[in-house]
């Protein structure tokens, strides 16, 4: 056991976070016609003569390293105007709100597989943005910042070819996303300190373990064992 001195008591302790002053969810839906010329150069036609089992999806990444973008990933957004404010009637109560107005910029590659002839492919396009404007009435007083995260997206994607070359490919992109205005504070709350735990008790050598019976099968019920005379 640890030689602790005793427990002390509760007091008063200033800890810096991240308050969020207001929360909301907002789905957008994209549909877009990417050429051809801005999938990047593409080794193998997806519309060739060759091409079989074509399949197509996309999907968001990181702009910075090129990977899949992990879900609840936080995304950068551009203020595009002013915050306004607006006065609502919420629940009877007077409320001010501010309107703001923010863009998006994502990153999504498309991703073709399949066979040309008889030898599986897989190739991946160029990085595509696709910007997105955003207007949301939130409690966002002068102070506060934007905080965006993806908490959901689906996308498909679906060529067009002309005679055996791609054309364009048609994306539909929809995006869940959590929106907060945020500041940092500095919280005082009542709490007391923690301190580390007692080693776990270990025996150096373990007690010696019967290996287990089948007493249904031996000596079994149905015939006991007469009693030593």
């Amino acid at each position: 056991m640890l030689n602790r001195p005793p427990h002390p008591e509760e007091e008063l302790l200033c800890f810096n976070a991240e308050k969020v002053y207001d929360w909301v969810i907002l789905q957008e839906t994209v549909n877009q016609n990417v050429p051809a010329a801005d999938l990047g150069a593409l080794a193998i036609d997806p519309c060739g003569p060759t091409v079989s089992n074509l399949a197509v999806r996309c999907y968001l990444i990181d702009p910075a390293t090129g990977n899949p973008l992990p879900q609840n990933a936080e995304i950068t957004v551009v203020e595009t105007a002013d915050r306004q404010d607006r006065e609502f009637i919420i629940d009877g109560v007077e409320v001010e709100l501010q309107r703001v107005s923010f863009e998006k910029t994502l990153s999504l590659v498309v991703e073709f597989t399949g066979f040309d002839g008889t030898t599986p492919f897989l190739e991946i396009s160029d990085p595509i943005e696709i910007e997105i404007p955003e207007s949301v009435f939130l409690c966002a007083p002068e102070g506060t910042r934007l905080v965006v995260r993806i908490s959901d997206v689906t996308c498909s994607a679906t060529v067009n070819c002309v005679a055996t070359a791609l054309e364009s490919v048609d994306i539909s992109l929809n995006v869940c996303q959590s929106v907060q205005a945020v500041a940092d504070v500095t919280l005082e709350l009542e709490a007391s300190f923690c301190e580390p735990r007692d080693l776990l008790a270990v025996d150096e050598c373990p007690t010696p373990v019967i290996p287990r019976q089948c007493p249904v099968v031996f000596p079994g019920t149905s015939k006991p064992c007469p009693p030593k005379k």
